[in-house]
């Protein structure tokens, strides 16, 4: 490495942990006695939905029990998740567009699978609004700055010549509860909610004016960790990936299987699962891999902000080597 990349991979390493002001080993407080035993694999969430439901899959289904391994799901913020995979608390994150930021700017992660190349988000507003274009000036709510909600809220309004940064104000709002509260009671004129989130909205009165999946590719869900860890526990990642693409494959192959865990985790009622299975499915990556330039929007959002970060291209975001493997003992 030279001495350029190690600079800026040192940055990267300070940039990211000055910006956590929650500790890993306090989230993770009652499990780290545990947490280094031969068999136990943390999962990191940043929320239950489509967008990790391939884990949620493994875990009901049995998969992690076929491969020996004790998988615990634990939900933490995206970039905490990343956080714990340098420190090795974490084993796997499912925050794919963080972990495609964290490697842009040096911080030795990588993407070793992918679920979806698409988002299942809807722009949700108040009912009184009937067509994009009445939201100029309004305001926007997405989960958090730099989020993929964030990311798909900006390219569907530029698809419509709305300029996010000028037309509309985009507010970091919080947790799906908390955007999807503020909207009824008026502080948010729309958000943007997934195929799950979306559901309570209407019932309450909400319209989901249109679906912002469509008008950007982008990674979303799937399995980043660290470089580290690919080199000193192989066999452990190998076990975590075999897993969840079995879940991902189920995710096409088992849909009665399937919708018991969209019932049962993401509280999808019989009657939704239909919608909310279509979304997702029009977006999945059934080999778990995605089209690298499908990663180029986050990629190059997390190196304008950074300085001076080491030179790499998009093929130095993932390594599918793993997945490799795993294909092969599958076929």
């Amino acid at each position: 490495m030279s001495s350029q990349q190690i600079a800026g991979t040192n940055y990267g390493l300070q940039m990211f942990v000055m910006t956590l002001v929650i500790p890993i080993f306090l989230l993770l407080a009652t499990s780290n006695s545990t947490a280094q035993s031969s068999n136990r694999i943390i999962f990191a969430l940043s929320t239950k939905d489509p967008s990790t439901v391939p884990i949620l899959i493994a875990s009901h289904l049995g998969y992690f029990r076929d491969e020996g391994i004790d998988g615990n799901i634990v939900l933490m913020r995206s970039d905490i998740g990343v956080k714990g995979l340098i420190t090795g608390d974490v084993d796997f994150t499912s925050s794919i567009s963080s972990v495609v930021k964290a490697t842009a700017v040096g911080i030795p992660v990588k993407t070793v699978l992918n679920f979806f190349n698409g988002s299942f988000f809807y722009l949700v507003t108040k009912p009184t609004f009937t067509s994009i274009e009445q939201l100029r000036g309004k305001i926007i709510g997405v989960s958090r700055y730099g989020s993929a909600a964030d990311f798909d809220a900006r390219a569907t309004f530029r698809h419509f010549s709305i300029d996010p940064n000028k037309d509309v104000k985009i507010l970091a709002a919080g947790t799906p509860a908390s955007r999807i509260s503020a909207l009824i009671s008026g502080h948010l004129d729309a958000a943007i909610l997934s195929s799950t989130e979306k559901l309570p909205a209407e019932e309450a009165g909400m319209k989901a004016l249109l679906f912002t999946g469509q008008y950007v590719k982008q990674p979303v869900g799937g399995l980043g960790t660290s470089v580290q860890r690919i080199a000193d526990r192989r066999d452990d990642v190998r076990k975590g990936v075999r897993a969840v693409y079995r879940g991902l494959m189920a995710m096409r192959t088992q849909r009665d299987r399937v919708k018991h865990v969209f019932e049962k985790e993401l509280a999808v009622k019989p009657e939704q699962f239909n919608s909310v299975y279509e979304d997702t499915i029009r977006v999945l990556l059934s080999n778990g891999t995605i089209d690298l330039e499908n990663l180029r929007e986050p990629y190059e959002d997390a190196r304008k902000q950074a300085s001076n970060p080491p030179q790499l291209n998009l093929a130095t975001l993932v390594d599918y080597s793993v997945l490799d493997e795993v294909r092969k003992t599958l076929r």
